[in-house]
Order: C-alpha cells, then structure tokens, then sequence
C-alpha cells in the first residue's frame, strides 16, 4: 500500500514536470476502461500481429476497422466443442480486438465512443445453428466494458472452415473520439 502511494506521488511529480494535466494523468496510470477490465479481470495480451498480407486494424477518421480476430482453439462447433466452449472462444476473440483496438487509440481505451459492428463467423458442422449463441461470447464481452455503448449491429453466421482452423473469428468496427 506504501509502496503504490510512493509511486502514485512519484508519477504526479513526473506528470507536473512535463507539463500533463491531471486529464492526461489518469489515461498514464489507467482510465476507466482500463479499470473495467481489470474489475472483470481481464488482462488484454499484446495486440497480435497478421498471419498473412493485411493490416491488424486500418483508422479512418473516427471509425476503426479490426481484422478478423479468433482464440488460439481449434475445431468445429458442433463436433469437436460445444455452444459453451464456443461462447468462450467469441470472448477471447473479442480480447483480442479489444487489444488491437488499444493499440489504434494509442493505449487510451477511453477514447472509444462505441462499438459499432461485430460480425461472427463460427466453424462449424452444417447442423449447428447456434452461432448467435456463440458470438454472444464477444457481444457481451463488450456490452460489460463499454456499457450499452458496446451494443452494436452484428452478424453471427457459420462456415465450413477458418483460417488456421479457428473455431470462430471476429471482425469489428468502433468509433472513437480523435
């Protein structure tokens, strides 16, 4: 307790030397977003980089467009897992645009204004009709950080095969403020 008291007193000073305000001192030690996902105990990775020739994530005025992001599992729905695994697997997935998304708003998570489409594809059997039930992993994901602001238009749909054989992928548009 001592010891974050010294650092929080010792980053004010480095704050007021440089010049920051007290808005900018709280995105160096953490916004709200920031403390949102560390109450849900979330711990975004490094954002990660292509597998092929694209970009991770492309900013066009206020909106960013993330590339398809899926969980390191894989296998199909409806054979190898179930709508459960699934919806773990759409979360992870949503974890993974979460940190290309915080790389695009230079590591302030504050700066997003909301999510403004989720498009899921699920890897699954031609029987398997819950791939709604699966993206729900990365829908609700961001519906508890961003509030209702994390609600956005979305497609769940299946497909007989992903990339690397993802069991599922997420493609995501946010705005932000710039």
């Amino acid at each position: 307790m001592l010891r974050r008291a010294l650092f929080a007193s010792l980053m004010a000073a480095v704050l007021s030397a440089c010049g920051k305000s007290q808005q900018e001192a709280s995105v160096v030690s953490g916004g709200k977003i920031d403390a949102k996902l560390k109450e849900l105990g979330i711990i975004l990775p490094e954002a990660s980089t292509p597998i092929a020739a694209y970009t991770p994530y492309r900013v066009v005025d206020n909106l960013v467009y993330i590339a398809g992001q899926g969980p390191s599992n894989q296998g199909k729905l409806g054979r190898d897992f179930t709508t459960e695994q699934g919806y773990g697997f759409a979360r992870d997935a949503g974890i993974g645009a979460l940190s290309q998304l915080k790389k695009a708003c230079d590591g302030d998570l504050d700066r997003v204004v909301q999510c403004v489409q989720i498009q899921g594809i699920v890897n699954c059997t031609a029987d398997f009709t819950e791939q709604h039930l699966v993206i729900n992993g990365c829908s609700e994901l961001f519906r508890d950080l961003f509030g209702d602001r994390g609600l956005a238009a979305r497609a769940a749909v299946g497909t007989n095969s992903l990339p690397v054989g993802f069991a599922c992928e997420v493609i995501t548009v946010f705005e932000i403020r710039t």
